[in-house]
């Protein structure tokens, strides 16, 4: 995908930022532009956006943002910073990427205590109604050949899903011949009758045969599975969009994955 607008979202509860450390060097590699995005709430009597008070925590919210980007600006990259007033943060980003017509939004992600059944998370929202790919990170580190797993499923004949297969073979494609990473890819199935063809995956995708996983099981378990084994980095997934009940209930791939992966889950709509 070409990138040319990286919303980083910044986490006021942690000092470490490793989305936008991230999102820095590959701002360096490929020359975007890269958009920090923040959004506080408080209770404040009369909190609005006209009160004095709120307008002060604002600015000093900003000028933490403005001096995070400070190192960045002085390696060449092209940096702004913006701050919101929102208790609703989740949505308030989804905004400010269609806002800012971001390429990619990157995004810290930390594994909940628990599982929360029925209740949405700022992620599980992210990935539900953000319009460009969402970049969920766990480690900020970017090693000097990366491990990627594309999950795919080529015997999806449904159009929403033959699109997103084929967004991520593309990725996968370019990957390859980036020479940059190692690639593989995963495709679950779960009747017998209908076993992929590796063949066919290896002509899509241009990787080698041994690093096509073809799998029996669920495949949330099975991309779990694959990416421990394979020590990967990345994990790339089609994200298809769930909205209401369906998405409260059943979530999508990348939902039911991410807290069972310690690496970055990259989800493309």
């Amino acid at each position: 995908m070409e990138l040319k607008k990286l919303l980083v979202v910044h986490d006021p509860t942690r000092e470490e930022q490793p989305a936008l450390e991230l999102a820095a060097g590959i701002s360096v590699d490929t020359g975007a532009s890269l958009h920090l995005f923040g959004c506080i709430h408080e209770d404040v009597s009369g909190a609005d956006y006209e009160t004095d008070a709120v307008k002060q925590l604002l600015g000093e919210h900003k000028a933490k943002l403005d001096a995070l980007l400070a190192p960045l600006a002085e390696r060449g990259i092209s940096t702004s910073s913006e701050v919101d007033w929102d208790n609703d943060w989740h949505h308030a980003i989804v905004r400010a990427a269609a806002r800012d017509l971001a390429d990619m939004v990157f995004k810290a992600s930390f594994k909940r205590p628990e599982r929360r059944v029925l209740k949405s998370t700022g992620d599980s929202i992210l990935l539900r109604e953000c319009l460009c790919p969402v970049l969920l990170i766990k480690n900020g580190e970017r090693p000097a050949q990366p491990k990627i797993l594309a999950a795919i499923d080529i015997q999806a004949k449904a159009p929403p899903y033959e699109k997103l297969n084929q967004h991520v073979i593309g990725f996968s494609r370019r990957a390859v011949e980036s020479a940059q990473a190692e690639v593989h890819v995963v495709n679950a199935f779960q009747d017998f009758r209908f076993v992929p063809d590796r063949q066919q995956i290896v002509e899509l995708a241009g990787v080698n045969s041994d690093h096509v996983h073809i799998m029996s099981g669920a495949p949330e378990k099975v991309i779990v599975d694959i990416a421990k084994k394979i020590d990967a980095g990345l994990v790339v997934v089609g994200n298809s969009h769930r909205s209401g009940l369906a998405a409260l209930l059943h979530g999508n791939t990348a939902e039911k994955i991410l807290d069972k992966l310690t690496c970055n889950v990259l989800a493309i709509p």
